[in-house]
């Protein structure tokens, strides 16, 4: 009994994406199709390396509302550069995505601005340059080389899609990185607790904003891919993302007051939250509007879940 407790209370995420895996079966059988899965798996690719990086700025015990404007901000400048140079064209927009990154920690650490106002005034801002630069229309260019139409189309074996294999990759990464490097250990640590933190050596400006530039950075590859799918860059393009990313990190097992998460469960969490997506878009009983409405209370019970287990766990350690 023991074990199964254990089993649940670590694995909750994966249970959660086995059930939407069984629900999405039971409302239309071609979910399960190479297609069908393939489209679902690309889709996830795109969120999922903004949950990774948002992921980084949580275990900090921070946030970035940000993403959705870079993620534009990304696409605008991959088309827009690969007309000159396609290494620019790779490169600038993750610099670019470095410098807001690295904008918005020192906003949040250096001048002590709460994370949600500094990265909201971000988000403005890079959405305002975004739309400037494409004149608040769908920017088109004439041709994009192959390699970068590669980025997001490419598939292996109809069921592959290339955007996965870059997003697995990342997580692995990202996984090493916050188990096996001191940045990523120091990471839990800023998040849990900054007083031990400063206790045992641990930077916490340094923690705090190379959280932020890698979630600027990676937020990018996403918008690049994406980008790379539809050969257009739209101004409004991630509107919306910063709450999937964060709902995926939270479904994971992820907390918002920060030191507590895994990447393999943001992995699932993103998974989850495209799941849900390609289920509304398959079924006919409900609008598609009420997707955001189940996502929506899905995050709530586990966000009053995880509320009613830190009560519980202190009232423990209290008596």
């Amino acid at each position: 009994m023991n074990k199964t407790k254990s089993f649940f209370s670590n694995n909750i995420a994966l249970v959660g994406l086995l059930i939407v895996l069984i629900v999405g079966i039971c409302v239309q059988r071609t979910f399960v199709s190479p297609e069908n899965l393939c489209n679902l798996l690309r889709s996830a690719s795109l969120m999922g390396f903004i949950g990774i990086g948002m992921t980084f700025v949580v275990l900090c015990g921070s946030i970035d509302l940000s993403v959705a404007s870079v993620f534009a901000l990304a696409g605008y400048l991959m088309l827009n550069l690969s007309q000159y140079n396609m290494v620019l064209a790779l490169v600038v927009p993750l610099l670019a995505g470095a410098a807001v990154g690295l904008l918005n920690g020192v906003l949040v650490e250096k001048l002590s601005i709460p994370a949600f106002i500094a990265t909201l005034a971000t988000q403005m801002f890079v959405r305002g340059l975004v739309q400037m630069f494409c004149n608040q229309e769908t920017y088109k260019v004439d041709s994009v080389p192959m390699p970068l139409l590669a980025l997001g189309r490419l598939t292996f074996g109809k069921i592959l899609p290339l955007p996965l294999i870059l997003f697995m990759i990342a997580t692995l990464v990202a996984a090493f990185v916050l188990n096996r490097r001191f940045i990523g250990r120091s990471m839990y640590i800023v998040g849990g607790n900054l007083e031990a933190a400063n206790m045992m050596g641990v930077s916490v400006p340094k923690t705090m904003i190379t959280a932020h530039i890698l979630c600027g950075v990676l937020t990018c590859v996403g918008g690049m891919i994406y980008t790379s799918r539809v050969g257009v860059a739209s101004p409004l393009a991630g509107t919306g993302y910063e709450m999937y990313a964060i709902a995926a990190v939270v479904l994971g097992g992820a907390k918002l007051t920060g030191g507590v998460g895994k990447v393999s469960g943001t992995f699932i969490g993103t998974l989850i939250m495209s799941s849900f997506s390609n289920i509304f878009s398959m079924q006919n009983i409900l609008s598609a509007v009420w997707s955001d409405v189940v996502v929506g209370s899905v995050l709530l019970i586990v966000i009053m879940v995880q509320a009613v287990v830190t009560l519980y766990s202190k009232g423990k350690k209290e008596v």
